[in-house]
């Protein structure tokens, strides 16, 4: 290679490693025990996290979800106003 054509900052930039994550295409290990807690915690019903699960993601299993969905799932049941009737 030549350094002729390339200034210093071209070169230092182009050896620097990306800074991409790898999103898992399944759910996390982790991501499943928060859940477990969740529930636990909240006192969610099978209907209504089964309810949710069909609603949001047309999904009737939810081990079928993706890592994305799971994440979106567990800020939805952290953050869900409990107190309001459905």
């Amino acid at each position: 290679m030549k350094l002729i054509n390339f200034d210093t900052k071209t070169l230092i930039l182009e050896n620097v490693r990306s800074n991409e994550k790898i999103i898992p295409t399944s759910f996390t290990t982790t991501q499943y025990k928060i859940l477990c807690r969740l529930i636990r915690q909240k006192r969610i019903t099978k209907e209504f996290f089964y309810f949710l699960l069909l609603e949001l993601y047309q999904l009737r299993d939810w081990k079928q979800m993706t890592y994305e969905q799971m994440y979106e799932m567990i800020h939805i049941l952290t953050f869900y106003n409990y107190t309001t009737e459905v």
